[in-house]
């Protein structure tokens, strides 16, 4: 299910990737292993439940058959909830419309955590009230705990791949999105960086937020020189806004794209640039440095 380290990696770095994807899969594979476990305990209790109801166990009293409904309705639930985590784990194993492999995107893997456990929780504390009728402190205790397994499991998996330092994985296909600064803070602007190209994506300016992100994409093929500089007083917008205004570069180090067509500004520290050459570098020659600022 997990494999090897998915997409290609820069064997200068495939040691410290692979010890990273190594770490993350165990956590991955929690949130799965919780997943099934928790659904097949909430389905046999379900069943167990009803069937000592209906009187199928021979030592168990009749059921009076006016509350047959209801049994068939609340137990049936359960067992329908139990299965959604399930579902959603399997969501993980299909293609996504952009094509990237879902063990590349450690974000959606935190998106699916919150899915699966809001479910799970519900599904526990729905088993603790209709199966056992336990307390009210068992119900909360397992919406809870079913929230919080997948939840942390995912989270950790997550912080295996992109713990400091960063540059490595930069050496791999794995997504990454890093904010960029903006005068409004907040991080409203982003690039997302894919095995293939980065995405920049802008809604600040010096006044109010754009309604809407306007994007940009740059092929990591197409880079050819990066560099790092202090901003200056004459570097006017960086990019424009989807409401035509253009967004101004607060004062800081500016990230230089050079391509073969244009040449880009981004707010961002050195270690962007790092990230930058080492993921251009699975492409064919690493970008050169910028020198000469003239």
């Amino acid at each position: 299910m997990f494999g090897e380290v998915p997409g290609r990696v820069d064997p200068r770095v495939a040691e410290a990737v692979g010890g990273r994807w190594s770490r993350a899969k165990l956590w991955l594979r929690l949130a799965v292993v919780w997943c099934v476990v928790s659904a097949g305990l909430s389905v046999v209790a379900a069943l167990w439940s009803a069937a000592t109801r209906w009187s199928v166990l021979p030592w168990v009293a009749p059921l009076n058959t006016r509350d047959t409904p209801d049994i068939v309705f609340s137990h049936g639930i359960i067992v329908a909830l139990a299965v959604v985590p399930l579902v959603l784990a399997a969501r993980m194993l299909k293609p996504d419309p952009d094509g990237i492999d879902w063990r590349l995107k450690p974000d959606f893997w935190i998106f699916l955590g919150i899915l699966v456990g809001v479910v799970e929780g519900v599904v526990l504390m729905g088993t603790a009230v209709v199966v056992t009728d336990s307390p009210w402190w068992a119900r909360v205790g397992g919406l809870i705990i079913g929230f919080a397994v997948p939840l942390v499991a995912t989270l950790l998996a997550r912080r295996a791949i992109l713990a400091e330092p960063l540059r490595e994985i930069g050496g791999s296909e794995f997504v990454l999105v890093r904010s960029l600064r903006s005068p409004q803070g907040g991080g409203e602007d982003s690039v997302k960086i894919t095995g293939d190209a980065l995405r920049i994506s802008v809604r600040t300016a010096a006044g109010r937020p754009a309604g809407q992100a306007a994007t940009k994409d740059v092929r990591l093929a197409d880079i050819t020189e990066i560099g790092v500089r202090p901003s200056r007083p004459d570097d006017g917008a960086w990019a424009p806004l989807a409401d035509g205004r253009g967004a101004s570069l607060p004062e800081g180090d500016v990230l230089v794209l050079r391509t073969r067509t244009d040449t880009q500004l981004l707010p961002a520290d050195p270690e962007l640039a790092e990230l930058l050459r080492a993921r251009a570098a699975l492409h064919g020659a690493e970008p050169a440095r910028i020198e000469d600022w003239t």
